[in-house]
Order: structure tokens, then sequence, then C-alpha cells
């Protein structure tokens, strides 16, 4: 199957994430944040998901696993890498240029 990327419009950002939260409530995720300056860094490993959130008053994206609150600023875009009806992952673009990726351990039909 071939994997489809689609980019979410702005005014859709924070239903869009309210929504896949629902769909990822509890399941593992991993965080893993891709940045020019340092590389791939792992934020979290496989751990369960609480919320996932946009707020577009600070412009802030909320990615909190319980042992982490992973705040994106400034988020420039969003898109979601589907394959097959199934969301292999998240990919945030922050205003730095740097890649928060959120990826499920099991799949998530979206």
């Amino acid at each position: 199957m071939k994997v489809e990327t689609t980019t979410l419009d702005k005014s859709t950002w924070q239903d869009e994430l309210i929504r896949l939260w629902r769909k990822m409530d509890g399941k593992d995720v991993q965080i893993e944040v891709d940045a020019l300056n340092f590389g791939d860094q792992i934020e979290a490993d496989f751990v369960p998901l609480k919320g996932l959130s946009y707020d577009p008053k600070d412009d802030v994206v909320q990615v909190w696993t319980g042992e982490l609150d992973h705040l994106i600023q400034h988020p420039k875009s969003i898109e979601l890498a589907v394959e097959g009806g199934r969301l292999l992952s998240i990919h945030i673009t922050d205003a730095d240029g740097e890649v928060h990726l959120i990826k499920p351990e099991s799949a998530v039909l979206v």
C-alpha cells in the first residue's frame, strides 16, 4: 500500500487533533523531535497518550502523556501520514523548522 500524506488546513487543527486524540487516547505513542542542530531525539518512547490539542489563542500544540507535557510553540504545519486508512504518524513542524513526530505503536484507523 502507498503512504499518503495529508496537510491539514490550519482552520481544522483544533478539531482534527481532538478527533485524533479520541481515537488514540490511552494508546502507546512515541514522540520524536527531528531538529537540525541536534538530530533526532526521542522525547517519549511508546507511552500512553493522555491528550492532544491545539490552542489557537496561544498558538501551541500540546501532546500529553502523563509523564511528559510536550509543547510545540507556533506550529507552521501539521501533516498526517496514512496507509490503508491507518495513521502512521503525525508530523508537526514548528517555527524553527523542527519536526515533531507522534507515532502510534499500533494501528489507529482514521
